[in-house]
């Protein structure tokens, strides 16, 4: 597990081996992969403890000074907690710092709703110039930690935990673009991201013996070339699927850029809902995915309804 965030961390600590002003600045979070680079390299790592408003704040000092910072943290506190200096430093000033986390979704259900992060696109995608990049596997960790050497603006770059299968090997990563598509088909256009990417590439391959042809987009970054992704679905009927709140999602993207073209798709949007508050009861990332009809059987449901 881990797989694209590993590779990013591992290729972050290669580049300042090599010489790179890069900073990794932590709220009260590390990993295995930053242990012996702590020993090594102890005036590029900071942590400013549990005080993720100074993770940000420290972030923004660094990159006025010439450096390449990277504010790494536990989702979903990076984004939810510093979002008054994410938008009145970060993007005010158009510093291009990367905001990293670990942990989309119901990817640490075991703390409770304080820890789910299900809300950081609808919120990071109001913020003006910011880009946020979901890493498919750990080809595309390691692109986007060369990405910080290049952004002109902020980065939040947001980690699924369950990223092993590996996809972009031989395949053009294009953060600008924002999406590819992975497998072609006629029924249905599926846009994802995230280890749901992989995961509807398998769902795909056992739909097909249904003779339902689906295709599958990896959006990867936000914002995208919106004029070549509704040339990627044409006139194919839609099913978007997130580990996100429905509000503000990629869904909710996808459909204002449908709508703003007047364009006439069938869309169905698959993703997070907190029907009558967030949840009082504990369990697994399975249990709320099941919670929320993000189970194989309601997604299957769902892109053979679209496909009739």
């Amino acid at each position: 597990m881990n797989e694209a965030r590993y590779s990013y961390l591992s290729r972050i600590c290669s580049l300042i081996a090599q010489g790179e002003d890069i900073v990794i600045v932590s709220c009260d979070y590390a990993a295995p992969v930053l242990d012996q680079f702590r020993i090594d390299y102890p005036e590029r790592y900071v942590s400013v403890g549990i005080a993720e408003q100074n993770l940000i704040a420290v972030s923004c000092g660094l990159a006025l000074a010439g450096k390449r910072a990277i504010a790494y943290g536990c989702a979903p506190f990076p984004v939810i907690r510093p979002f008054d200096q994410i938008k009145n430093a970060a993007s005010m000033m158009n510093l291009p710092i990367s905001i990293v986390l670990s942990g989309i979704g119901f990817m640490t259900p075991e703390w409770g709703a304080t820890h789910y992060n299900a809300e950081d696109i609808a919120l990071m995608r109001t913020i003006p110039n910011m880009r946020i990049i979901t890493p498919t596997d750990k080809t595309m960790g390691a692109a986007a930690a060369d990405y910080a050497l290049v952004n002109t603006t902020p980065v939040y770059v947001r980690f699924d935990k369950f990223t092993e299968t590996e996809i972009y090997n031989d395949r053009e990563i294009d953060f600008h673009k924002g999406f590819e598509v992975l497998r072609e088909g006629e029924d249905v256009a599926v846009i994802t991201c995230g280890a749901f990417t992989s995961h509807s590439l398998k769902l795909a391959e056992e739909w097909q013996k249904e003779r339902v042809s689906a295709r599958v987009i990896d959006l990867y970054s936000i914002p995208f070339d919106a004029s070549a992704l509704l040339s990627a679905i044409g006139n194919t009927s839609v099913l978007t699927i997130e580990e996100h709140i429905l509000a503000g999602g990629i869904g909710s993207m996808v459909l204002e850029i449908i709508n703003e073209h007047g364009m006439t798709n069938a869309v169905r949007r698959i993703g997070i809902h907190f029907d009558g508050g967030y949840p009082q009861t504990s369990g697994s990332r399975g249990y709320y995915l099941e919670k929320c009809g993000l189970s194989d059987r309601e997604i299957t449901k769902a892109a053979f309804a679209l496909a009739k």
